[in-house]
């Protein structure tokens, strides 16, 4: 089976927050149109304690688990099925368990003010909860054979199915029931797009075995994993639910909107890590330098990311005259100006820890990320009388402190061309992202945004942080407008 492109796999596993980001000018509009701010401000909160759940059921752990020794097998021209099989078992079995949790956690989300009509949203969900850990065990078997550019495209259908119901379904329904019903139709949508390409889906008992077999190996790399993700969910889920009892429903609105517009450029984490942990993966299994691997796209998609927060800045302002922000929503933009100088912190979080995971150092990533959450979570309780300004101040010592750890134990030079860009382009991010909510937008906007990406991309054309073999994997017609940016080989 050939493997698919590596640029191709980066760039369909971020369509679909593309696509998602692109419908969502007119899901925003629909949204700030016709759901009211304190309904749409329950809903997130509902759906932060669901996640809050779900993230401590370890569906995808233990198959991401699984499916790294699939693949590593499959690298070696061994038969990679068995491990499917056992994706597919645990994906049954755990899904079943976080449908029983969630009808279970009635009285928690009714404890918590959240009004009993909004109860059925979490009873959709749970079809949604089904489809889901399918189409993950059909796309970790994309993802274990190489075909990452198939499990992003999967993806991506599942998203043009869920943005585009949801806005027919806002404005024929008006209430949030548009959102739960939409989630479960692309979740389904996903499932049978990896049904048709995958084939067939094997019988989950023929996995007993597998799983039976390796049961310490999983359970230990599925720990790690699913800490990691656990980690991911409740940075958004614990500050989500913490906005919503310090400072209510109307500003925990403003905030989930503030997180959504950030996923735009945060999305590229996972992107990359999907392609680069299958990369790896076979890496380990022919005994190749993985170390150069990830070097190839850890400061590429550092580099990418702080370009995208800067287009994203640029941007922000335009949304109210363009009607795609309204009413008291446009609270949100100053706040999500100073959260996407963020987002290449989070992107490289993201990146490493995929990195340290599949090399079997998950416990070290474990750590760093529990510590910084840690930290950024004590830091927002012990000040959250500062306002929502607090809240995204927090989002950044999490990612910060995370870094620290990680860099430390790399020792890369401060001297390197590689870390200079970083540097830079993070410095230019920062000061593009929060002059907007600390100076007069008018004046310093749209000013400071051009000079910064400018800036950014000479530094990207001096330090040249593509390697060359990127070149290969791309169309032809973009091939001279990256050159400039690659490595030249030696």
């Amino acid at each position: 089976m050939r493997r698919e492109s590596a640029v191709a796999g980066v760039l369909l596993n971020y369509l679909p927050t593309a696509a998602n980001y692109v419908l969502a000018i007119v899901y925003i509009v629909v949204l700030t149109r016709y759901i009211p701010l304190t309904q749409y401000g329950y809903y997130n909160a509902l759906f932060a304690i669901v996640n809050t759940i779900g993230a401590v059921i370890p569906i995808p752990g233990i198959n991401s688990a699984i499916a790294r020794e699939g693949a590593i097998e499959f690298a070696r021209g061994r038969d990679a099925s068995p491990y499917f099989a056992a994706s597919v078992f645990m994906s049954l079995v755990m899904s079943v368990i976080y449908a029983v949790a969630l009808v279970a956690a009635v009285p928690i989300y009714l404890g918590n003010g959240v009004p009993p009509w909004l109860l059925g949203t979490v009873y959709i969900y749970v079809g949604a909860v089904i489809a889901q850990s399918l189409a993950g065990a059909l796309g970790l078997y994309l993802w274990l054979v190489g075909r990452v550019a198939t499990q992003g495209a999967g993806a991506t259908i599942g998203m043009l199915v869920l943005r585009g119901f949801e806005v027919a379904l806002i404005v024929i329904m008006r209430n949030v029931y548009a959102i739960a019903i939409s989630t479960l139709l692309g979740s389904l949508a996903q499932l049978l797009y990896y049904l048709v390409n995958v084939g067939f889906i094997p019988n989950p008992i023929r996995g007993l075995g597998t799983v039976l077999s390796g049961i310490k190996g999983f359970l230990e790399l599925g720990l790690q994993s699913w800490v990691l993700g656990y980690v991911g969910t409740l940075i958004t889920s614990v500050m989500t639910y913490l906005v919503y009892r310090y400072l209510g429903p109307g500003s925990t609105a403003i905030y989930g909107l503030v997180l959504a517009m950030i996923g735009s450029v945060t999305a590229m984490g996972p992107a990359v890590s999907t392609v680069l942990s299958s990369r790896v993966s076979h890496g380990i299994g022919v005994g190749v330098n993985v170390g150069r691997v990830f070097r190839d796209f850890a400061i590429p998609s550092f580099i990418a990311s702080a370009l995208m927060a800067q287009l994203v800045v640029l941007a922000l302002p335009i949304l109210p005259r363009l009607g795609i922000v309204n009413g008291d929503y446009i609270q949100s933009i100053p706040y999500a100006s100073a959260l996407f100088g963020s987002a290449p912190l989070f992107v490289a979080v993201t990146v490493y820890s995929s990195y340290y995971w599949v090399v079997g150092r998950g416990w070290y990533a474990v750590v760093n990320n529990l510590v910084g959450l840690g930290v950024g979570i004590a830091t927002y309780v012990a000040l959250h009388g500062l306002g929502l300004y607090m809240a995204v101040v927090s989002i950044y010592i999490i990612n910060v402190i995370t870094l620290i750890a990680y860099w430390t134990l790399e020792r890369w030079s401060l001297r390197s061309k590689a870390v200079l860009a970083v540097g830079l382009a993070l410095a230019l991010t920062l000061a593009s992202s929060w002059s907007l909510p600390i100076g007069d937008a008018p004046i310093t906007w749209p000013t400071v945004q051009l000079i910064m990406i400018i800036a950014t991309t000479a530094i990207a054309y001096m330090t040249k942080p593509l390697p060359t073999t990127i070149l290969n994997q791309i169309p032809k017609p973009l091939k001279p407008l990256l050159k400039p940016f690659t490595t030249p080989s030696q």
